[in-house]
């Protein structure tokens, strides 16, 4: 009896931090679930990061290292994913900011290393990008002067998109002919690049609807 007696204190203690442990992890679940609850991690992410997605340093057709142009154009889906911090509708303005810079950054580096054999391609793809930057940049000084309706913003944002769709067949056209591995390489990564301004362009018409959500079609753009 008293060896009993010895053991059951024992065992007694061993019942009660095992329902202490238990306790406390109820606790922390608890808190981690009221955590999650009130904290948004995608906006926050994106917040963070956010500012390091900034307006392409648009290079000269005159560089030197005309070979090393090809690697200034975002590439695949990891260059995709490192745009998804401008994602969202609050991210207009940098939306319309990287959408031209990056196509003048395809301007420079198609004129700079696609060859003299791809004149008649490259001059009608030219076009289509110029015409969508245009488009682009009147879209983004119209909103930043209280200029467009919805409308106009629309159909602004319809003729860049077009123009850039234009711009990818013609390319997706080119890559049909004969060419050495360096351009198709180029031609390559111009498509791939040409593709992600196209996403982040269905990004920025997501942005322009809510711009203008809260306000009658006829009125002009709410904020700067």
């Amino acid at each position: 009896m008293s060896d009993l007696g010895q053991a059951l204190p024992g065992q007694q203690t061993g019942d009660e931090d095992a329902q202490l442990d238990a306790l406390l992890a109820a606790a922390d679940a608890a808190v981690l679930d009221t955590l999650a609850e009130a904290v948004d991690i995608d906006a926050g992410r994106a917040a963070v990061f956010a500012p390091s997605i900034t307006a392409e340093e648009v290079p000269s057709s005159s560089e030197a290292d005309a070979s090393g142009l090809e690697w200034m154009l975002p590439f695949g889906k990891d260059s995709l994913l490192q745009w998804l911090a401008i994602s969202g509708p609050g991210y207009l303005p940098r939306q319309l900011d990287k959408s031209t810079s990056t196509i003048r950054t395809m301007t420079v580096v198609g004129r700079a290393l696609l060859p003299h054999s791809m004149r008649t391609y490259w001059g009608l793809a030219t076009d289509f990008l110029t015409t969508s930057n245009d488009h682009l940049m009147r879209l983004k000084t119209g909103l930043a002067h209280h200029e467009l309706t919805r409308e106009a913003a629309l159909a602004a944002h319809h003729a860049a998109h077009t123009g850039l769709g234009q711009f990818l067949g013609t390319l997706h056209q080119a890559a049909q002919a004969p060419n050495d591995p360096q351009t198709s390489r180029v031609i390559e990564r111009l498509i791939s690049t040409g593709e992600m301004v196209l996403t982040l362009l269905e990004w920025a018409r997501q942005s322009i609807e809510q711009l203008f959500s809260d306000t009658d079609r006829s009125l002009r753009c709410p904020t700067g």
